[in-house]
Formats: C-alpha cells, structure tokens, sequence
C-alpha cells in the first residue's frame, strides 16, 4: 500500500497515525498538491490529499482511509450506536481543520482581496468547535479511538495555522485532555515540518 500525503496536511496526518499506532506497512509519498502532480491526480481526481493506493483500488477522503486503514487491524471504531458517536467526532474535527485551512487560505490572499466576513465566519466557527469540546472533554476518552483521532489532529493544526487563537488559555479541560497526544511518539513522528 501507498499513503500519497502532504507532511502540512491535518488530513494525511491522521491516516499516518493509524498507520504508526497499528504497525501496518504502509509508504508514504509526499506530492504538494498546489504543484497538480499527475502522481496525485491519477490515484484523486480532487487533487486533494492523502490518497491510498492498495493494490488496484484508490481510495479518499481521509475519513474513508482512516475508516479502511482503521479496519485491517483491531478496529477503533466500534460497532451500532458507539459508531455514529465516534464519526460526529471525527466529523467535528475534519469541519475544525476544513475552517482553519479556509481561514488561512483567506489570510494568505492580498489583502485587498480579503473577504472578512468569510474569515471570520470560519473563525467562528473553530471557536464555537472549541468551546463545545471544551464542554464534553469528559466524555472524549483516551487516546486512539477514532473520534478523537481528527479531534488531535484538528487541535494540532490550530496550532499551526491558527496559534494566535491561543486556545489552550481558553479551553483548560481540553488542553489537558490533548497533552496525553502530545506525549505519544506517533504524534512527534506525524508533526508537520517547522
């Protein structure tokens, strides 16, 4: 199998934890989607990252990877009701990540062409997501389930994209809860390059 990732993405970097946490051997090859490689587009016609190639078939989004690579192994994701809880998550977190990347993507613009109102409806947006996790820290759980597998990666991106949020100051509860992530050694090895 091949994992065509980007080291920045939050999306690729969820599928390369599972990958460490469950010792499956998987090789990561990195593209830059913003170069439109053909490497990229033949496997995603989205042009979009991660992309796993397992034999003939190719698959995306990261939710389904996440849910395909989740699957050869002891599964984190449980069976019946339990399932829909843990995917709302990690549903939560990919909408955190896809605010973030938006706002940035505003931010990145000259400024002239700056549309403030969808910058900071995408702003609102991770701020109303992180006060709402602050509030059921307690019902999140260790890690790895699934849910929270986009949870951390949508916390880690805000702070690389978004640190002057400084949402840690805020969300005591949470941020407590993310240090047990912080300390795991597939969590170092997935950090996006500085």
């Amino acid at each position: 199998m091949k994992l065509i990732i980007s080291p920045t993405s939050p999306y690729s970097r969820k599928c390369r934890i599972i990958i460490r946490e469950k010792g499956l051997d998987v090789a990561e090859v990195e593209t830059v989607p913003f170069d439109d490689e053909s490497l990229l587009h033949d496997v995603n016609p989205l042009g979009k990252v991660p992309a796993l190639i397992d034999g003939e078939n190719a698959l995306y989004d990261s939710p389904v990877i996440c849910e395909y690579l989740d699957a050869l192994d002891e599964p984190w994701l449980p069976k019946g009701k339990a399932a829909w809880r843990q995917k709302t998550l990690h549903a939560l977190g990919d909408g955190m990540i896809d605010a973030v990347l938006t706002f940035r993507m505003e931010r990145i613009r000259p400024q002239e062409q700056w549309w403030d109102f969808w910058a900071m409806r995408q702003e609102n947006a991770t701020v109303r997501a992180l006060q709402h996790l602050e509030t059921i820290t307690d019902e999140l759980g260790e890690p790895w389930e699934f849910g929270n597998l986009a949870i951390a990666c949508a916390l880690g991106y805000v702070d690389f994209r978004a640190a002057d949020m400084q949402w840690r100051d805020h969300m005591p509860k949470l941020a407590k809860w993310f240090e047990a992530f912080e300390k795991l050694d597939s969590w170092a090895k997935t950090a996006p390059p500085e």
